[in-house]
């Protein structure tokens, strides 16, 4: 009798500790693994994405700024035409750094974003390590976790691409900027008699 009461509680001991600490199988662990790299590698692309963003934007301003200085010291001018052009590159400094601060106010309403699912994330995979967590919740949850950085790659893809359009369309403005300061700064040659 007190063995079979022994064997019970061993038993009961056994289901309780299994019940405690849930075997994910190799397969789902992979899959975590994989997503737990790829969580990663894109966390450290959008910091080096942002880093560009954020300098181009600072470029942006301080070029807008001196094309603006430039529009008001051409305001007397009376050549018509390079007024109508530096008012034409003025405008399009200005269109460019507004479109670029409003990518990086998105950008960091989103980084907020990701940074809390990062330490949900990293708070959840803990759990499935130490075996808190069934296989089908983690299959559930990683199904989850892959759909947020579905959405968080297409919003990163819709962001870069005005980023590289706006950042195509200040790299052409500068360069004419800079040709036409040195047209109004070139001395004119004499002419030879």
């Amino acid at each position: 009798m007190k063995t079979k009461v022994f064997a019970a509680f061993v038993i009961a001991g056994a289901v309780a500790f299994s019940a405690c600490n849930k075997k994910v199988d190799e397969k789902t662990m992979a899959d975590l693994n994989q997503f737990t790299t790829d969580w990663t590698a894109m966390g450290e692309k959008e910091s080096s994405w942002s880093q560009q963003l954020v300098e181009t934007t600072q470029h942006a301003k301080e070029f807008a700024t001196k094309q603006n200085e430039m529009m008001n010291n051409m305001s007397t001018s009376k050549d018509e035409n390079m007024k109508s052009k530096m008012q034409e590159m003025t405008k399009t400094a200005n269109d460019n750094v507004a479109s670029l601060e409003s990518i990086v106010t998105e950008w960091n309403t989103f980084k907020t974003t990701w940074d809390e699912n990062t330490t949900a994330y990293t708070e959840w995979q803990s759990k499935v390590t130490k075996g808190e967590v069934t296989s089908e919740e983690v299959e559930k949850g990683l199904a989850d976790w892959r759909t947020k950085m579905t959405e968080a790659q297409q919003k990163m893809d819709s962001w870069n691409t005005a980023y590289m359009t706006t950042k195509e369309t200040c790299d052409k403005n500068m360069a004419e900027s800079n040709e036409m300061s040195k047209s109004m700064t070139t001395p004119s040659t004499p002419v030879k008699k």
